[in-house]
């Protein structure tokens, strides 16, 4: 199969999905092109390439969907283009296969193109007719998280076509960290880090501030980009860092964590074994609430619905200061993008061996 290359479209929305086709598509011994129409400020591997797909939309766009199909509007130039590139590729480097990461109508155009589809799964209610069409015409499903995660009643079709490879993080290879420079630890003081997506949050300045006076004995640091009006008082045990490019050593430094149910952040802090506060953010299928229903049935973290008030932020962080972070071992085990990619060759092995 030296012929053999795979492409991987990763949605987006975020950073986790093209995060997530970096980490996979670095595991594979091929050639990997990843479509998306994400910027690209990653460094990739030697046998990776970036594929810079146009935006399926424009500022004209009014969004359509119908029970097969979850975006479809008209009259938008981008769509077709994408089509097009994307067809065009698929042709050029035949023998190939296309992961999709997500997006159904993607899945429907490689299947059409007669090129084999491995789509990636997504936790939430996705029992909906456009991803039972994804499913379907799927050659095989890929989860990135273990089956003990798994949404509760998913159809037994569905689990017999999946391959549940583990959660996929970039510290997967090396959980193990020393502080940097910039990361100072009063071991008198605990802290509390706070890590805001990029995928939209309704976490602001306000509710940090508010939270860090009901706990003045924590020392709350803030990552991510935070809305909100900076020049109000910022009480003294408050830190907005803004965009860390790695995280890993407030990982390490926190003896909480607070955060969304995104997957990337979720495997980040398995690997790391952090202690958890899941607060999901509101996305398609409910899909971040789904995953921090199972993390809290894991044991592995305080699920909270929406901001909890000042008022009960300290039993919270108590709360969690009460975790085992050895129970994270039950779900992951930083193997998840090699098996991810062995998962991928064995799909091109059977389908496309003959190549």
């Amino acid at each position: 199969m030296s012929k053999l290359t795979i492409g991987y479209y990763a949605h987006h929305h975020g950073r986790g999905h093209v995060q997530r086709a970096k980490l996979i598509a670095e595991a594979i011994p091929h050639p990997v092109t990843v479509f998306s129409s994400a910027p690209n400020d990653m460094a990739f591997s030697s046998n990776v390439s970036f594929f810079r797909l146009p935006l399926d939309y424009d500022n004209n766009t009014v969004a359509e969907s119908f029970d097969h199909l979850h975006y479809a509007p008209l009259k938008v130039k981008g769509l077709r283009t994408r089509a097009r590139k994307i067809s065009k590729w698929f042709d050029i480097h035949w023998p190939c296969l296309l992961v999709v990461d997500v997006s159904v109508e993607i899945a429907a155009l490689a299947r059409l193109c007669s090129v084999p589809v491995i789509y990636v799964r997504q936790r939430g209610n996705r029992f909906d007719l456009a991803h039972e069409l994804a499913y379907a015409s799927a050659s095989r499903l890929l989860a990135p998280y273990n089956k003990r995660l798994e949404q509760p009643g998913t159809p037994e079709k569905w689990q017999a076509k999946t391959d549940y490879v583990g959660l996929i993080s970039r510290y997967g290879t090396d959980p193990t960290t020393t502080l940097n420079q910039a990361v100072t630890v009063d071991q008198t003081t605990q802290i509390v880090s706070v890590i805001v997506g990029h995928g939209g949050t309704a976490i602001n300045i306000s509710m940090l501030a508010e939270a860090a006076c009901a706990c003045p004995d924590w020392r709350w640091v803030v990552i991510g980009p935070v809305t909100g009006d900076k020049q109000q008082d910022i009480p003294p045990n408050l830190e907005l860092l803004g965009i860390v490019r790695d995280p890993k050593s407030w990982f390490a430094a926190a003896d909480v964590i607070v955060g969304s149910g995104g997957d990337s952040l979720i495997s980040e802090i398995a690997d790391m074994k952090g202690r958890f506060v899941c607060i999901p953010d509101k996305r398609p299928f409910g899909e971040q609430h789904a995953t921090a229903q199972a993390l809290h049935l894991a044991g592995v973290a305080i699920s909270i619905e929406v901001w909890p008030s000042a008022y009960h932020w300290p039993a919270v962080l108590q709360k969690a200061v009460a975790l085992d972070p050895e129970r994270w071992t039950k779900i992951s085990d930083c193997n998840g993008a090699h098996r991810a990619a062995t998962a991928i060759l064995n799909v091109a092995e059977a389908i496309l061996g003959r190549c």
